[in-house]
Protein backbone atom coordinates (compact mmCIF):
# COMPACT_ATOMS: atom_id res chain seq x y z
CA UNK A 1 0.00 0.00 0.00
CA UNK A 2 2.11 3.42 -1.32
CA UNK A 3 0.76 6.14 0.97
CA UNK A 4 0.61 9.85 -0.45
CA UNK A 5 -0.10 12.82 1.64
CA UNK A 6 -1.15 15.96 -0.84
CA UNK A 7 -0.42 19.68 0.41
CA UNK A 8 -2.10 21.89 -1.04
CA UNK A 9 -3.63 25.63 -0.46
CA UNK A 10 -6.99 24.89 -1.57
CA UNK A 11 -9.73 22.47 -0.43
CA UNK A 12 -11.41 20.05 -2.45
CA UNK A 13 -15.44 20.47 -2.21
CA UNK A 14 -15.93 17.55 0.12
CA UNK A 15 -14.99 20.04 2.68
CA UNK A 16 -16.79 23.22 1.79
CA UNK A 17 -20.05 22.09 3.82
CA UNK A 18 -17.56 21.56 6.61
CA UNK A 19 -15.84 24.81 7.04
CA UNK A 20 -19.16 26.86 5.38
CA UNK A 21 -17.96 27.44 1.74
CA UNK A 22 -20.16 28.67 -0.93
CA UNK A 23 -17.83 29.02 -3.57
CA UNK A 24 -19.10 27.02 -6.77
CA UNK A 25 -15.77 26.92 -8.35
CA UNK A 26 -14.69 23.25 -7.77
CA UNK A 27 -10.99 24.05 -8.31
CA UNK A 28 -8.59 22.25 -10.51
CA UNK A 29 -7.49 19.90 -8.23
CA UNK A 30 -10.65 18.17 -8.13
CA UNK A 31 -9.85 16.23 -11.56
CA UNK A 32 -6.83 14.05 -10.84
CA UNK A 33 -7.93 13.26 -6.91
CA UNK A 34 -11.17 11.63 -8.16
CA UNK A 35 -9.33 9.42 -10.35
CA UNK A 36 -6.53 8.91 -6.90
CA UNK A 37 -8.84 8.45 -4.61
CA UNK A 38 -10.21 5.30 -6.72
CA UNK A 39 -6.99 3.45 -6.52
CA UNK A 40 -7.46 0.71 -4.05
CA UNK A 41 -3.63 0.21 -3.62
CA UNK A 42 -2.88 4.05 -2.56
CA UNK A 43 -3.61 5.31 1.24
CA UNK A 44 -4.69 9.12 -0.38
CA UNK A 45 -3.93 12.00 2.34
CA UNK A 46 -4.92 15.47 1.66
CA UNK A 47 -3.73 18.47 4.03
CA UNK A 48 -4.90 21.84 3.04
CA UNK A 49 -5.82 25.42 5.29
CA UNK A 50 -8.84 26.25 6.91
CA UNK A 51 -9.54 29.10 8.97
CA UNK A 52 -12.66 27.93 11.16
CA UNK A 53 -11.63 25.97 13.71
CA UNK A 54 -8.19 26.33 15.62
CA UNK A 55 -6.37 22.84 15.17
CA UNK A 56 -6.06 20.52 12.87
CA UNK A 57 -9.55 18.76 11.50
CA UNK A 58 -9.58 15.58 10.14
CA UNK A 59 -12.04 14.14 8.21
CA UNK A 60 -11.95 10.95 6.42
CA UNK A 61 -14.80 10.90 3.42
CA UNK A 62 -15.01 9.26 0.08
CA UNK A 63 -11.39 7.63 -0.07
CA UNK A 64 -9.69 10.13 1.19
CA UNK A 65 -7.99 11.41 4.23
CA UNK A 66 -8.31 15.12 5.07
CA UNK A 67 -6.39 16.46 7.52
CA UNK A 68 -7.20 20.52 7.81
CA UNK A 69 -4.74 22.86 9.47
CA UNK A 70 -5.61 26.53 10.95
CA UNK A 71 -3.94 29.41 9.03
CA UNK A 72 -5.08 32.84 8.49
CA UNK A 73 -2.96 34.45 5.82
CA UNK A 74 -2.34 38.56 6.32
CA UNK A 75 -0.40 38.00 2.93
CA UNK A 76 0.83 35.20 0.66
CA UNK A 77 4.62 35.51 1.68
CA UNK A 78 4.91 35.27 5.12
CA UNK A 79 5.69 31.69 6.10
CA UNK A 80 3.92 31.30 9.78
CA UNK A 81 5.87 29.33 12.86
CA UNK A 82 2.50 27.77 13.55
CA UNK A 83 1.78 26.20 9.79
CA UNK A 84 5.42 25.10 10.14
CA UNK A 85 4.42 23.09 13.68
CA UNK A 86 0.95 21.64 12.19
CA UNK A 87 2.12 20.38 8.36
CA UNK A 88 5.10 18.69 10.64
CA UNK A 89 2.53 17.43 12.61
CA UNK A 90 0.41 15.95 9.76
CA UNK A 91 3.76 14.44 7.92
CA UNK A 92 4.43 12.55 11.14
CA UNK A 93 1.55 11.67 12.14
CA UNK A 94 0.62 10.42 8.13
CA UNK A 95 4.36 9.05 7.84
CA UNK A 96 3.70 9.32 3.78
CA UNK A 97 6.16 7.56 1.46
CA UNK A 98 5.52 10.60 -1.10
CA UNK A 99 4.91 14.04 0.00
CA UNK A 100 3.29 16.23 -3.64
CA UNK A 101 3.12 19.75 -2.66
CA UNK A 102 0.88 22.01 -4.98
CA UNK A 103 1.14 25.56 -5.05
CA UNK A 104 5.46 27.01 -4.85
CA UNK A 105 4.97 30.19 -4.39
CA UNK A 106 2.11 29.60 -0.87
CA UNK A 107 3.61 29.84 2.61
CA UNK A 108 2.50 26.31 2.74
CA UNK A 109 4.88 24.77 0.48
CA UNK A 110 8.01 26.47 2.21
CA UNK A 111 6.55 25.17 5.53
CA UNK A 112 6.59 21.91 4.36
CA UNK A 113 10.23 22.17 2.73
CA UNK A 114 11.42 23.89 5.72
CA UNK A 115 10.29 21.08 7.84
CA UNK A 116 11.32 18.03 6.25
CA UNK A 117 14.68 16.42 6.39
CA UNK A 118 13.59 13.51 3.46
CA UNK A 119 13.43 15.41 0.65
CA UNK A 120 13.82 12.63 -2.39
CA UNK A 121 10.23 11.91 -1.27
CA UNK A 122 9.24 15.39 -1.68
CA UNK A 123 7.77 16.14 -5.41
CA UNK A 124 6.52 19.63 -6.34
CA UNK A 125 3.77 20.68 -8.75
CA UNK A 126 4.51 23.49 -10.84
CA UNK A 127 1.08 25.59 -11.42
CA UNK A 128 2.54 28.79 -13.12
CA UNK A 129 5.82 30.28 -12.20
CA UNK A 130 4.96 33.14 -10.01
CA UNK A 131 8.56 34.50 -10.51
CA UNK A 132 8.53 34.64 -14.02
CA UNK A 133 4.82 35.83 -13.84
CA UNK A 134 5.91 39.30 -12.48
CA UNK A 135 7.69 40.59 -15.28
CA UNK A 136 4.65 40.22 -16.87
CA UNK A 137 2.04 41.86 -14.50
CA UNK A 138 2.01 45.03 -15.70
CA UNK A 139 2.27 44.18 -19.32
CA UNK A 140 -0.07 46.50 -21.34
CA UNK A 141 -1.38 48.55 -18.71
CA UNK A 142 -0.55 52.49 -18.77
CA UNK A 143 1.66 53.99 -17.04
CA UNK A 144 -0.67 56.91 -16.09
CA UNK A 145 -2.61 54.34 -14.13
CA UNK A 146 0.06 52.45 -12.18
CA UNK A 147 -0.79 54.44 -8.97
CA UNK A 148 -4.47 54.22 -9.41
CA UNK A 149 -5.71 52.51 -6.18
CA UNK A 150 -9.09 51.67 -3.90
CA UNK A 151 -9.19 50.89 -0.15
CA UNK A 152 -8.89 46.61 -0.01
CA UNK A 153 -9.57 45.52 3.27
CA UNK A 154 -9.24 48.71 5.10
CA UNK A 155 -5.72 49.14 3.09
CA UNK A 156 -5.13 52.11 0.05
CA UNK A 157 -3.84 49.57 -2.29
CA UNK A 158 -2.80 50.76 -5.65
CA UNK A 159 -1.83 48.51 -9.28
CA UNK A 160 1.67 49.49 -8.37
CA UNK A 161 1.52 48.38 -4.46
CA UNK A 162 -0.13 44.99 -5.45
CA UNK A 163 2.19 44.32 -8.29
CA UNK A 164 5.28 44.93 -5.51
CA UNK A 165 3.11 42.25 -3.05
CA UNK A 166 2.52 40.27 -5.87
CA UNK A 167 6.96 40.41 -6.94
CA UNK A 168 7.28 39.45 -2.77
CA UNK A 169 5.47 35.45 -3.40
CA UNK A 170 8.52 34.95 -5.80
CA UNK A 171 10.99 34.48 -2.99
CA UNK A 172 8.62 31.85 -1.86
CA UNK A 173 9.11 29.97 -5.07
CA UNK A 174 12.56 30.52 -5.86
CA UNK A 175 13.53 29.23 -2.52
CA UNK A 176 10.53 26.07 -2.85
CA UNK A 177 12.48 25.16 -6.21
CA UNK A 178 15.99 25.82 -5.18
CA UNK A 179 15.38 22.93 -2.41
CA UNK A 180 13.34 20.82 -4.49
CA UNK A 181 14.77 16.93 -5.45
CA UNK A 182 11.74 16.41 -7.53
CA UNK A 183 9.49 18.40 -9.79
CA UNK A 184 6.46 18.06 -12.15
CA UNK A 185 5.41 20.11 -14.96
CA UNK A 186 3.69 20.34 -17.77
CA UNK A 187 5.46 22.26 -20.75
CA UNK A 188 8.64 23.22 -21.98
CA UNK A 189 8.13 26.80 -20.72
CA UNK A 190 7.83 25.51 -16.74
CA UNK A 191 10.58 23.06 -17.52
CA UNK A 192 13.22 26.00 -18.93
CA UNK A 193 12.00 28.14 -15.81
CA UNK A 194 12.65 25.39 -13.49
CA UNK A 195 16.46 24.29 -14.73
CA UNK A 196 17.31 27.85 -14.49
CA UNK A 197 16.52 27.78 -10.88
CA UNK A 198 17.70 23.90 -10.33
CA UNK A 199 19.85 22.21 -12.35
CA UNK A 200 20.23 19.30 -10.56
CA UNK A 201 15.97 18.85 -9.87
CA UNK A 202 14.84 15.49 -11.51
CA UNK A 203 11.95 17.37 -13.56
CA UNK A 204 9.18 14.68 -14.55
CA UNK A 205 6.08 15.45 -17.31
CA UNK A 206 2.38 15.19 -16.58
CA UNK A 207 -0.65 16.63 -17.78
CA UNK A 208 -3.49 17.58 -15.50
CA UNK A 209 -6.98 15.67 -15.91
CA UNK A 210 -10.05 18.04 -16.45
CA UNK A 211 -13.44 18.11 -14.29
CA UNK A 212 -15.64 15.51 -15.25
CA UNK A 213 -18.61 17.70 -16.69
CA UNK A 214 -15.76 18.74 -19.46
CA UNK A 215 -15.44 15.01 -21.05
CA UNK A 216 -18.15 13.77 -23.51
CA UNK A 217 -19.39 17.21 -24.54
CA UNK A 218 -19.13 18.81 -28.25
CA UNK A 219 -19.48 21.92 -29.51
CA UNK A 220 -21.80 22.73 -32.22
CA UNK A 221 -21.65 25.87 -34.50
CA UNK A 222 -25.39 25.73 -35.49
CA UNK A 223 -26.29 25.83 -31.46
CA UNK A 224 -23.86 28.57 -30.64
CA UNK A 225 -25.08 32.13 -29.48
CA UNK A 226 -23.01 34.03 -32.72
CA UNK A 227 -20.29 36.51 -31.90
CA UNK A 228 -20.58 35.60 -28.28
CA UNK A 229 -16.67 35.00 -26.53
CA UNK A 230 -15.90 33.77 -23.12
CA UNK A 231 -13.18 34.57 -21.16
CA UNK A 232 -12.69 32.09 -17.98
CA UNK A 233 -11.20 34.63 -15.72
CA UNK A 234 -10.13 38.48 -15.39
CA UNK A 235 -9.84 39.78 -11.74
CA UNK A 236 -5.95 40.52 -12.10
CA UNK A 237 -3.69 42.37 -14.42
CA UNK A 238 -1.74 38.78 -15.66
CA UNK A 239 -5.59 37.41 -17.22
CA UNK A 240 -4.69 40.43 -19.68
CA UNK A 241 -8.78 41.05 -19.42
CA UNK A 242 -7.64 44.56 -20.46
CA UNK A 243 -6.00 43.45 -23.66
CA UNK A 244 -9.11 42.39 -24.85
CA UNK A 245 -11.09 45.29 -23.91
CA UNK A 246 -8.43 47.28 -26.43
CA UNK A 247 -9.37 45.47 -29.16
CA UNK A 248 -13.13 44.97 -28.65
CA UNK A 249 -14.08 48.71 -30.12
CA UNK A 250 -12.88 47.42 -33.66
CA UNK A 251 -14.92 44.19 -33.18
CA UNK A 252 -17.81 45.70 -32.12
CA UNK A 253 -17.84 48.00 -34.85
CA UNK A 254 -17.84 45.59 -37.38
CA UNK A 255 -19.84 42.54 -35.26
CA UNK A 256 -22.41 44.62 -33.37
CA UNK A 257 -24.12 42.12 -31.36
CA UNK A 258 -20.58 40.74 -30.15
CA UNK A 259 -21.04 40.02 -26.57
CA UNK A 260 -18.09 38.97 -24.09
CA UNK A 261 -18.87 36.43 -20.71
CA UNK A 262 -16.12 36.89 -17.96
CA UNK A 263 -16.40 33.82 -15.47
CA UNK A 264 -14.61 34.32 -12.09
CA UNK A 265 -14.92 36.71 -9.01
CA UNK A 266 -16.88 39.45 -10.08
CA UNK A 267 -16.55 41.32 -7.08
CA UNK A 268 -13.17 43.13 -8.48
CA UNK A 269 -15.57 45.14 -11.05
CA UNK A 270 -17.81 46.10 -8.21
CA UNK A 271 -15.67 47.37 -5.60
CA UNK A 272 -13.40 50.14 -5.27
CA UNK A 273 -9.93 47.83 -6.42
CA UNK A 274 -7.16 49.21 -8.21
CA UNK A 275 -7.61 46.58 -11.37
CA UNK A 276 -11.17 46.55 -11.52
CA UNK A 277 -11.26 50.39 -10.94
CA UNK A 278 -9.20 50.76 -14.18
CA UNK A 279 -11.44 47.67 -16.14
CA UNK A 280 -14.08 49.84 -15.25
CA UNK A 281 -12.76 53.18 -16.61
CA UNK A 282 -11.90 51.43 -20.40
CA UNK A 283 -15.75 49.87 -20.29
CA UNK A 284 -16.72 53.65 -19.66
CA UNK A 285 -14.50 55.11 -21.50
CA UNK A 286 -14.81 53.11 -25.09
CA UNK A 287 -18.68 52.68 -24.37
CA UNK A 288 -18.59 48.70 -24.17
CA UNK A 289 -20.86 48.01 -21.15
CA UNK A 290 -23.83 46.91 -23.26
CA UNK A 291 -20.90 44.42 -24.95
CA UNK A 292 -19.68 42.93 -21.64
CA UNK A 293 -20.94 41.01 -18.66
CA UNK A 294 -19.39 39.49 -15.59
CA UNK A 295 -21.01 36.16 -14.62
CA UNK A 296 -19.11 35.86 -10.73
CA UNK A 297 -18.23 32.75 -9.59
CA UNK A 298 -19.58 29.89 -11.15
CA UNK A 299 -19.23 25.97 -11.41
CA UNK A 300 -17.57 23.71 -14.03
CA UNK A 301 -21.25 22.61 -15.66
CA UNK A 302 -22.08 26.26 -16.13
CA UNK A 303 -18.67 27.01 -17.32
CA UNK A 304 -19.30 24.31 -19.68
CA UNK A 305 -22.82 25.54 -20.87
CA UNK A 306 -21.07 29.01 -21.81
CA UNK A 307 -18.31 27.26 -23.69
CA UNK A 308 -20.55 25.16 -25.65
CA UNK A 309 -23.20 28.29 -26.16
CA UNK A 310 -19.59 30.58 -27.16
CA UNK A 311 -18.34 31.17 -30.39
CA UNK A 312 -14.87 31.81 -29.29
CA UNK A 313 -12.71 31.39 -26.27
CA UNK A 314 -10.11 33.45 -25.85
CA UNK A 315 -6.97 33.61 -23.64
CA UNK A 316 -5.32 37.30 -23.74
CA UNK A 317 -3.32 36.96 -20.65
CA UNK A 318 0.55 38.43 -20.41
CA UNK A 319 1.71 35.06 -19.26
CA UNK A 320 0.45 31.69 -18.76
CA UNK A 321 1.92 28.32 -17.89
CA UNK A 322 -0.38 25.68 -19.45
CA UNK A 323 -3.95 26.67 -18.52
CA UNK A 324 -6.85 24.48 -18.01
CA UNK A 325 -9.54 27.11 -19.20
CA UNK A 326 -7.65 26.38 -22.22
CA UNK A 327 -7.99 23.03 -22.09
CA UNK A 328 -11.51 23.09 -20.88
CA UNK A 329 -12.64 24.68 -24.14
CA UNK A 330 -10.70 22.63 -25.98
CA UNK A 331 -12.06 19.40 -25.10
CA UNK A 332 -15.80 21.26 -25.43
CA UNK A 333 -14.15 21.86 -29.08
CA UNK A 334 -14.76 25.81 -28.84
CA UNK A 335 -12.61 27.53 -30.94
CA UNK A 336 -9.29 28.77 -28.77
CA UNK A 337 -7.75 32.32 -29.34
CA UNK A 338 -4.86 32.78 -26.76
CA UNK A 339 -2.17 35.11 -26.46
CA UNK A 340 1.35 33.22 -27.63
CA UNK A 341 3.03 33.05 -24.49
CA UNK A 342 4.86 30.88 -21.64
CA UNK A 343 3.26 27.16 -21.76
CA UNK A 344 0.36 28.13 -24.50
CA UNK A 345 2.57 26.77 -27.43
CA UNK A 346 3.03 23.33 -25.42
CA UNK A 347 -0.26 22.51 -25.55
CA UNK A 348 -1.97 24.20 -28.60
CA UNK A 349 -0.35 24.46 -31.65
CA UNK A 350 -1.27 27.44 -34.03
CA UNK A 351 -3.17 27.16 -37.20
CA UNK A 352 -4.60 23.87 -36.58
CA UNK A 353 -5.93 23.30 -33.16
CA UNK A 354 -6.46 27.09 -32.69
CA UNK A 355 -4.92 30.76 -33.35
CA UNK A 356 -2.15 31.84 -31.44
CA UNK A 357 -1.44 36.25 -31.69
CA UNK A 358 1.99 38.06 -30.10
CA UNK A 359 0.83 39.32 -27.09
CA UNK A 360 0.81 42.52 -27.62
CA UNK A 361 -0.43 43.13 -31.34
CA UNK A 362 -3.60 44.42 -30.88
CA UNK A 363 -4.03 43.84 -35.27
CA UNK A 364 -3.18 40.23 -34.34
CA UNK A 365 -5.40 39.84 -31.57
CA UNK A 366 -8.35 41.40 -34.04
CA UNK A 367 -7.64 39.57 -37.28
CA UNK A 368 -8.15 36.37 -35.63
CA UNK A 369 -11.71 37.20 -33.79
CA UNK A 370 -12.81 38.65 -37.14
CA UNK A 371 -11.46 35.44 -38.65
CA UNK A 372 -13.53 33.16 -36.68
CA UNK A 373 -16.68 35.09 -36.90
CA UNK A 374 -16.86 35.02 -40.56
CA UNK A 375 -15.55 31.94 -41.41
CA UNK A 376 -17.99 29.03 -40.19
CA UNK A 377 -15.44 26.35 -41.71
CA UNK A 378 -12.20 27.65 -40.08
CA UNK A 379 -14.54 27.25 -36.84
CA UNK A 380 -14.79 24.00 -37.11
CA UNK A 381 -11.66 22.85 -38.66
CA UNK A 382 -10.06 24.25 -35.08
CA UNK A 383 -12.76 23.03 -33.02
CA UNK A 384 -12.26 19.62 -34.32
CA UNK A 385 -8.12 19.48 -34.05
CA UNK A 386 -8.21 21.28 -31.06
CA UNK A 387 -10.87 19.08 -28.99
CA UNK A 388 -8.87 15.58 -30.80
CA UNK A 389 -5.86 17.11 -29.09
CA UNK A 390 -7.01 18.17 -25.89
CA UNK A 391 -8.65 14.64 -25.90
CA UNK A 392 -4.55 13.48 -25.70
CA UNK A 393 -3.58 15.92 -23.62
CA UNK A 394 -5.96 15.16 -20.73
CA UNK A 395 -6.94 11.74 -20.74
CA UNK A 396 -7.73 10.59 -17.47
CA UNK A 397 -6.54 7.04 -17.88
CA UNK A 398 -3.14 8.10 -19.16
CA UNK A 399 -2.11 11.13 -17.02
CA UNK A 400 -3.39 8.85 -13.63
CA UNK A 401 -0.47 6.35 -15.00
CA UNK A 402 1.84 8.80 -15.62
CA UNK A 403 1.58 10.25 -11.95
CA UNK A 404 1.60 6.91 -10.32
CA UNK A 405 4.44 6.21 -12.31
CA UNK A 406 6.14 9.47 -10.91
CA UNK A 407 5.38 8.62 -7.43
CA UNK A 408 6.94 4.76 -8.22
CA UNK A 409 9.92 6.12 -9.62
CA UNK A 410 10.28 8.52 -6.20
CA UNK A 411 9.62 5.58 -4.00
CA UNK A 412 12.35 4.06 -5.40
CA UNK A 413 14.68 6.22 -4.78
CA UNK A 414 16.97 6.90 -1.77
CA UNK A 415 14.60 8.05 0.42
CA UNK A 416 13.64 7.77 4.82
Amino acid sequence: MLKILWVCNTMLPDLFDRFGIKNEKEGWLTGISNELRKQENIEFHFACPQTRDNRIVNIKKRGIYFHCYYAKYNDLYTVKNEVRRQIRSIVDGVYPDIIHIFGTEMPHTIACMDGIEEKEKVVISIQGMVSVYARYYLNGIHKSAYLMGGFVDGKYQTIMSQYKEFCKRSENEIRAIKSANHVIGRTDWDRACVKIINKRCNYYYCSETLRDCFYGNRWDINNIDRYSIFVCQGDYPIKGLHNLLEVLPAVVKEFPKTKVHVAGWSGFIQKELPYGKYVRNIIEKKGLAEHISFTGMIGGKRICDFLLRSHIAIMPSNIENSPNSIGEAMLVGTPVIAAYVGGIPSILNHGTEGLLYQHDSKEMFYYYIRKIFRDNSLAQYLSANGKKRAEILYDKTRNLQQLLNIYDQINNSKGW
